[in-house]
């Protein structure tokens, strides 16, 4: 697997001076350094994740996103990834989502959200001279990962800031319920 540090490095603990400015940096913490030791030892059981690129390690919450390079997935069956995700998820204590990078950010927003779809995107100049990127998406309950997950995931992959709203939100009725709530008692 390609990886952004060294294999020696992560298999010892012991980083090259190089390795060690890029965890100082920010760009890689105990985390990705974890899920990285961890490919490590998958590589030789799925000999398809050699020509896998790692990205970033992201914890969402509940859930710990891997992203990596686009293309990496493609060559492995479903059934060889829901091992991966669980030996994964083992390693971490989370639950585990494989996620393939993108060139365009949309792209890869759209993928991360799935199965919501996007509506629109918008670009907000603010004040202090930074851009926000505002996603619409199509119905709130069609997001199946919260909104700071996937806020936090995009930050830290894309180095983008966003937004996010929907074209329609999901509120329950309650004229539904309250209808529901009287036919149930005139069964009984």
């Amino acid at each position: 697997m390609d990886l952004p540090l060294c294999s020696f490095d992560l298999r010892t603990g012991i980083f090259c001076p190089q390795c060690a400015r890029k965890i100082q940096q920010g760009l890689y913490d105990d985390l990705d350094i974890k899920v990285m030791r961890k490919f490590l030892d998958l590589e030789k059981q799925y000999t398809k994740l050699q020509k896998a690129g790692y990205v970033k390690t992201v914890d969402g919450g509940d859930t710990v996103f891997v992203v990596l390079r686009e293309g990496s997935l493609r060559d492995l069956s479903f059934r060889e990834l829901a091992q991966i995700r669980r030996k994964l998820a083992d390693e971490v204590g989370k639950n585990v989502r494989l996620v393939e990078d993108r060139s365009d950010p949309i792209k890869f927003v759209e993928n991360l959200a799935a199965p919501a779809r996007i509506v629109a995107v918008n670009k907000i100049w603010l004040p202090d001279g930074s851009e926000e990127t505002r996603i619409i998406f199509d119905y709130e309950r069609n997001l199946k990962i919260s909104r700071e997950a996937l806020i936090r995931v995009v930050e830290k992959v894309k180095k983008m800031k966003i937004s996010i709203d929907f074209e329609r939100r999901w509120r329950r009725r309650e004229g539904w319920s309250r209808r529901k709530a009287s036919k149930n008692a005139s069964i009984r």
